[in-house]
């Protein structure tokens, strides 16, 4: 699996970024921002964890933790 960069996520502010993580941390139903398929929890039999999905139809990975410190130092209020 490919993990996701918040350049290939578009966001056009940090308020739309932030948004989407937080649907994905409250474990809200979210979109593939690449193919619009439905993301699920990467780890799925281990602790749930709300930090790291994935979307099966494209083979990539949305680590949240990541994507948070990209936007802190790329993108400003």
């Amino acid at each position: 699996m490919e993990r996701v960069t918040l350049k290939k996520l578009g966001f056009q502010s940090r308020t739309e970024a932030i948004g989407f993580l937080k649907k994905l941390w409250r474990q809200e139903q979210t979109e593939c921002s690449i193919c619009g398929n439905e993301l699920e929890p990467l780890h799925k039999k281990a602790k749930k964890s709300n930090c790291d999905w994935q979307c099966k139809s494209c083979n990539k990975d949305y680590k949240t933790i990541h994507l948070l410190d990209e936007i802190n130092e790329y993108m400003s209020d």
